[in-house]
């Protein structure tokens, strides 16, 4: 009988991380750190961890010596990312290969989480090939968190993702949290369309990350994005259209410049590669928003 693996979650409080713990506890001995605020889930061992403390991060590896070590620390947002640079940056870059420095020596596979703004957003439809050249402040720092990781262990899979679709926890509220409680209190929900993303659900993400966990693969760039290509505007309007909620309290921000087709990006992902590798099944839009409704309490309407 295989002895079962260790797993490390380096985030597992936030959003991405708790489904990615909730999903590996199926068939993993799993360990997840947090910040600053102390957290439980059933079948996964909760410890705190401030990333860039080398020698913290040293004794946590050496202790739990994990096979698999999962990074997905800090948030996705790209504006807060923007607008708090040095601690972005400690958390998606030079947390990461401190991390990943730390593992080196156990051989460990570590899985970095990066995103669709490595690219430049001009084309859309990216694939693995491609070059990555960020136009984006927070791309760069997951370029950087990627080439770290790269070059610090010989065992690693950098995951690019597409931003994600999922219930989030009450201190972190993902970005479907944030859109569902204004539309429940009737509240406007303005939102740009001048990015386009292939919206994936996170519980694909874990999906793919366990298989990952238990395979051969490594020292390789996959993507993860679902089939359906639209903007942060247009999501919410299928959102609200798929869930009963008025749509017209979706709207675009008011602007007096003229549209213009360079004020246009397109960070959508090709998976085909993941798809091939890994036998995993991406999502339409559709099929994503059932899944978030089997895990939803459902809304009472008025009549």
């Amino acid at each position: 009988m295989s002895q079962i693996k260790t797993v490390l979650v380096v985030g597992g409080s936030g959003f991405v991380g708790t489904h990615i713990a909730k999903r590996l506890r199926e068939q993993f001995r799993v360990f997840a750190t947090y910040r600053s605020h102390p957290t439980s889930m059933q079948g996964v061992t909760f410890l705190p961890l401030a990333v860039e403390n080398r020698v913290h991060a040293k004794k946590l590896i050496r202790s739990i010596a994990p096979q698999v070590i999962v990074y997905c620390a800090g948030s996705n947002d790209a504006a807060w990312a923007e607008a708090h640079p040095e601690e972005a940056d400690n958390v998606h870059s030079s947390g990461a290969s401190v991390l990943a420095e730390a593992s080196s020596i156990l051989q460990s596979k570590f899985i970095y989480l990066s995103n669709s703004y490595t690219f430049d957003g001009k084309r859309g439809n990216y694939h693995e090939t491609d070059v990555a050249l960020p136009h984006h402040a927070f791309g760069k720092m997951k370029v950087a968190g990627e080439n770290y990781v790269r070059t610090k262990t010989l065992n690693w899979i950098s995951i690019r993702s597409s931003p994600l679709i999922g219930r989030g926890v009450p201190l972190h509220p993902s970005f479907i949290d944030q859109i569902r409680m204004k539309l429940d209190r009737g509240i406007g929900v303005e939102l740009s369309d001048h990015e386009t993303h292939s919206f994936a659900s996170v519980d694909g993400l874990a999906e793919m990350i366990a298989v990952l966990a238990d395979s051969t693969q490594k020292n390789r760039i996959l993507h993860y994005g679902g089939l359906t290509k639209l903007s942060h505007y247009a999501f919410a309007k299928e959102f609200a259209r798929a869930f009963g909620f008025p749509e017209n309290l979706v709207t675009q921000p008011q602007t007096t410049e003229p549209k213009r087709g360079k004020d246009y990006s397109d960070y959508s992902l090709n998976c085909s590669a993941a798809v091939e590798a890994l036998k995993i099944n991406p999502l339409l839009l559709e099929q994503s928003f059932d899944l978030l409704k089997k895990q939803m309490i459902p809304r009472t309407r008025s009549l």
